[in-house]
């Protein structure tokens, strides 16, 4: 979303307010969650008439995709008590990329320094500002008082919001709610009691100074942790915890996000803590004045000049030093205090300049803070150098599955997550079948969501206070991701994502969900999922496996998303559903009874499909010493006794990837018995890369250097390994891959990254995928480009109309140098997926046996309506192709239980679309449940829904009432109303036989109703919006299409 647009939404625009400007920022430091948005605002009701500014500071994600993204935290009036200063670049400093300048913002009592980019955006930015401070001082002078009424209003809203804290900080022996938390350290922490906990250590009365500071109150219910995690003494004094954070040039941990405990700021007087002393040099402060107030002195008006020489040849960027400023960087002592990875207070030296001489490093080896990011460097030179400057430290990571089977959380869960002696570093923690209600799976609505979550806040490790990174769920898929308090301050980067494997790919009744973040210079990625069932299903499970490690996405801002594989450290865990072969029950039950779990594993599906390199291909699993987790009677430690008698299985796994991951402990919780599949979980130590801050600069003053050598060296040159792709026949649904590559032959670091042409908005077609968009490359790089073509069923139609074809021109773009050309062609078979019902019910013969051309044609007459004759040509009442796989399902599958809930296999789906296209063989191949598969997707990909896109708003508006859908019904063209008809009698036939299928008239309405009833593209971005402002939710219109299907389903219908 445009973000000027999501300010604007932010604002009262009834009063006129209006966003001037606004530019994006860092709180420094910016490790602790401190990006910022500035808006200057415009009130020209304001001060008679004449019109007032104020800056607004928002919070704001890597993404902003609506304006609720965006959170209000400050409001600051313009007015005489408003000021800023710039340190701006020196001459001897300069680099080449990704440079910020020092922004330090005071006014009504707030104290902030800001990072922002060395670019002319800033330089307007400011020099707005630097008006409106103008405009103020004039209105003084002539006698107009500033009032600022209007501001009020935001003013009010922080403070409403300060009760809702970010993140969430839980102290694990309480189940309190958490205080609130004001990102810029100027709202007092309420006191965090904890009644229950035996281990809260109460801190000694202090000084007045420690004794009136808010957080104290919270400090003192909080266990200190020493290195082994165990109760630590309390500090022989607290007087050093300030409350304004910002006065000490960083970001602490109490007033960023409630990291609240006794280890935050320490005095000096600690053993372990020697102070030293720095003098700071006085940054650059240049004044100048502005036109009108000339002998006035206001300050903050030096960045102009700043900018005046801003050279913007190379990307509009130039590298500053890292510039301090004295009042907000010391204490009385000339120290900064920070807090190491293992609650060690000590002292470090202030940084004066980017290559600091000193490393701040403890004494078990840990760096004190993560290094500031250097300017002019890019990441990806840094990375490849990485082990130079990082040293391994293992972490203990907690990995827990449960499926449980739709029960409450009534069962104490220490036995599982608290067994062990010491407190893992973080937690992750993965549920299926959370919630089995119907709610749940039509509306991803779930109770049992917050009940759960609170349970596992109530039996974490107690010895431990733990920061929820994320929670995630996907209808009855949940993961919790959990980490050490003291730890926060190094995590970065955290995003979640879900995975739809169900029905469709789409429903969610399978699939997975999974948190990725940086936890130092280690990424992590947890993945919760859960696999298709049943014992013959080992192919659909393999299935399911990759398509989530092809569709799950860890968007990113300014960076191509990630994927499940591009992380160092993978950990899979779920109910994957993977069973034994070719045994029978009584024949493993007598093996387990005998502890012959060799033989039994050999017998695994999942040890199996790995073995065959088909599923899990990297990972590695701890070896297995415990019962198999499913089947039990729910309730006991029995197996299964019902009637179907499963044989028992080790269903519940963690696998994990990449290295230094050395696995501790793996288990299953027998005591835990209210579900039918039992708890597992592992702990892994894991070499987690922390930065060595001196070798680290070493570093970068080394590619500064290297920088400098090749400025105008050469031009940045690259050698394509071909310039065209030619993808030859494609067909609906089928993917192909084609990989070009790509070296820097020339003597420079370049970026290359494929650009939209003019009027587009994406480099390439929609069928078309370029993987990676951009990357960096040094001399003697080498990379392949993966192109992906896939044309599916929002692409199909196109290419049925003769509106796209298989053809296409990518440019690919050099930073600071010229383009590339790759041509793509190749063809497209039509297929009956993709089709109009107009052109369905006129094509008597199979797809294939016309040509291209026909098929063009025939879709072009229908949309001008050049109709043949009905003397001529007759239509059918359906399409046949949907005739045959509904008489398919009549036939085979009135009987056949989840017949729409369980994904058919992607293999017999495509030989079921060559059955429609061609007429062979003459059975349709394949499961039923890939035939109901294949029927859902033949609907979803028709050009024109079977409700037509004109009639979209109109079903919404009337769903509630059977006569207003039947006026509706019988406006549809013919073609579309018989379908509509036929399939809702397919539907009330299903209903008949619920006993035996198990299904319900709400589940196949919801179903139905997102195919039936499409937004049409012309309206996605109003109804987008209207989901955004919260005037409705993606519930909510599911719901009405639902209803409008379940009139038809519930009343007889005959026009």
């Amino acid at each position: 979303m445009d973000i000027k647009i999501a300010v604007q939404e932010k604002l009262n625009t009834a009063a006129g307010e209006q966003c001037i400007d606004y530019l994006e920022g860092t709180l420094v430091p910016d490790w602790l969650q401190g990006k910022r948005l500035l808006a200057l605002v415009h009130c020209p009701t304001a001060a008679r008439g004449v019109g007032e500014q104020g800056l607004l500071i928002f919070t704001r994600p890597d993404i902003i995709k609506q304006s609720s993204d965006l959170t209000l935290v400050r409001a600051l009036p313009i007015k005489g008590d408003f000021s800023y200063t710039i340190a701006w670049p020196s001459s001897e400093t300069l680099a080449k990329d990704q440079a910020v300048v020092r922004a330090h913002i005071k006014a009504a009592g707030t104290n902030l320094v800001m990072e922002v980019p060395f670019a002319q955006p800033s330089s307007f930015f400011f020099n707005n500002v630097k008006k409106s401070m103008a405009a103020c001082l004039e209105k003084v002078k002539q006698g107009i008082v500033p009032q600022f009424f209007w501001m009020q209003r935001y003013q009010l809203q922080i403070k409403g919001a300060s009760a809702q804290p970010t993140p969430d900080l839980l102290n694990l022996t309480s189940s309190t709610t958490p205080t609130s938390t004001d990102p810029f350290g100027m709202t007092s922490f309420a006191p965090l009691t904890s009644p229950i906990s035996p281990h809260s250590t109460p801190v000694p009365s202090s000084t007045s100074t420690a004794s009136t500071n808010p957080f104290m109150s919270h400090a003192k219910t909080m266990p200190l942790l020493d290195v082994g995690g165990v109760n630590a003494p309390p500090p022989p004094s607290m007087n050093r915890v300030t409350s304004d954070p910002v006065l000490h040039g960083y970001v602490n941990l109490q007033a960023q996000s409630e990291l609240a405990s006794e280890h935050n700021l320490l005095d000096s007087t600690d053993a372990r803590a020697p102070t030293t002393k720095m003098v700071h040099p006085k940054p650059p402060s240049i004044s100048s004045t502005s036109e009108g107030v000339d002998k006035v002195g206001v300050p903050g008006t030096e960045f102009e000049d700043g900018f005046a020489s801003l050279n913007l040849e190379r990307n509009g960027s130039l590298p500053i030093r890292d510039n301090h400023f004295q009042e907000d960087q010391q204490d009385a002592r000339g120290s900064t205090f920070y807090t190491n990875l293992d609650g060690h207070a000590f002292t470090a030296e202030p940084r004066t300049s980017l290559m600091g001489s000193q490393p701040d490093i403890d004494t078990l080896g840990y760096a004190s803070v993560k290094p500031f990011k250097p300017v002019g460097i890019r990441e990806e030179i840094l990375k490849r150098r990485e082990a130079e400057y990082t040293f391994p430290h293992d972490f203990r990571a907690f990995v827990g599955t449960w499926n449980v089977n739709g029960k409450g959380a009534t069962e104490d869960l220490r036995n599982w997550l608290a067994a062990d002696p010491k407190p893992p570093d973080m937690y992750a923690i993965g549920f299926q079948e959370l919630d089995l209600s119907k709610e749940a799976f039509l509306f991803n609505d779930s109770i049992r969501e917050e009940e759960w979550h609170k349970r596992v806040i109530m039996c974490l490790h107690q010895d431990g206070v733990y920061i929820k990174l994320k929670l995630i769920r996907l209808v009855g898929m949940m993961l919790l991701v959990f980490i050490q308090e003291r730890h926060y301050p190094y995590i970065d980067e955290v995003i979640a994502g879900t995975v739809g494997t169900g029905i469709m790919g789409k429903m969610g009744n399978k699939g997975a969900v999974a948190v990725r973040f940086n936890f130092h210079n280690t990424s992590f990625c947890f993945i919760n999922s859960h696999l298709a069932a049943h014992m013959e299903e080992y192919e659909r499970r393999n299935q399911d496996y990759h398509d989530i490690c092809a569709r799950m996405k860890f968007e990113r801002e300014q960076h191509q998303p990630l994927g499940v594989m591009q992380h160092d450290v993978v950990i899979w865990m779920g109910d994957l559903n993977y069973r034994i072969n070719d045994l029978a029950v009584d024949t493993v039950k007598t093996l387990i009874y005998n502890n012959s779990f060799k033989e039994l594993l050999m017998q695994d599906q999942l040890n199996r499909q790995r073995e065959l390199s088909r599923v899990f291909k990297g990972f590695d699993e701890a070896p297995i010493g415990f019962l198999p987790t499913y089947k039990y009677n729910s309730g006991s430690d029995e197996w299964d006794s019902s009637e179907k008698q499963r044989v028992p299985a080790w269903c519940d796994r963690i696998l994990h990837r990449g290295a230094c991951i050395v696995p501790k402990v793996y288990r299953s919780h027998m005591k835990l018995r209210l579900s039918d599949h039992k708890p597992v979980s592992a702990l892994y130590d894991i070499g987690v890369k922390v930065v060595d801050e001196k070798k680290f600069r070493e570093v970068v003053e080394e590619e500064i250097r290297k920088l400098d050598r090749q400025e105008n060296e050469a031009l940045p040159q690259v050698t394509l390994g071909r310039n065209e792709l030619k993808l030859g026949e494609l067909r609906f649904m089928e993917e192909r891959v084609e990989m070009v590559e790509v070296a820097n032959t020339g003597q420079v670091n370049t970026m290359v990254e494929f650009v939209a042409k003019l009027d587009d908005k994406s480099c390439c077609k929609p069928w078309l995928k370029v993987e990676p968009q951009s990357t960096f490359m040094m001399p003697g790089d080498m990379i392949e480009v993966k192109m992906t073509a896939f044309i599916d069923k929002n692409t199909a139609s196109a290419f049925n109309a003769g509106t796209d074809t298989v053809e296409d021109i990518l440019i690919l773009h050099l930073e600071n140098g010229k383009d590339y050309y790759i041509t793509v062609t190749g063809s497209y078979r039509p297929s009956s997926f993709g089709a109009s019902l107009e052109g369905l019910v006129r094509m008597h013969e199979p797809i294939h046996e016309m040509s291209a051309s026909q098929v063009v044609a025939l879709e072009t007459n229908l949309l001008t309506k050049q109709k043949a004759s009905s003397a001529d040509f007759q239509s059918y009442d359906i399409p046949k192709e949907i005739w045959m796989l509904v008489d398919y399902l009549f036939r085979n599958g009135i009987h056949k239980e989840n017949l729409f809930g369980q994904e058919g296999l992607h293999s017999e789906v495509l030989a079921i679309r060559d059955f429609l296209d061609t007429g062979f063989p003459e059975e349709i191949p394949g499961s039923i449940h890939s035939v109901a598969e294949s029927l859902l997707v033949f609907l979803a990909s028709l050009k024109e829904p079977v409700i037509p896109n004109k009639f979209y708003q109109k079903c919404l508006d009337g769903a509630n009432n059977f006569t207003l859908c039947k006026q509706i019904m019988k406006q549809l063209p013919r073609c579309h109303r018989n379908v509509f008809k036929y399939l809702t009698a397919l539907i009330r036939e299903l209903l008949m036989h619920s006993d035996d299928n198990r299904l319900d008239a709400k589940t196949l309405a919801t179903i139905f109703g997102e195919l039936f009833l499409r937004c049409p593209p012309e309206d996605k971005e109003r109804e987008d919006a209207a989901v955004r402002n919260r005037t409705t939710n993606r519930q909510q219109i599911t719901r009405k299409k639902a209803t409008f299907v379940y009139q038809f389903i519930i009343n007889e219908y005959d026009d």
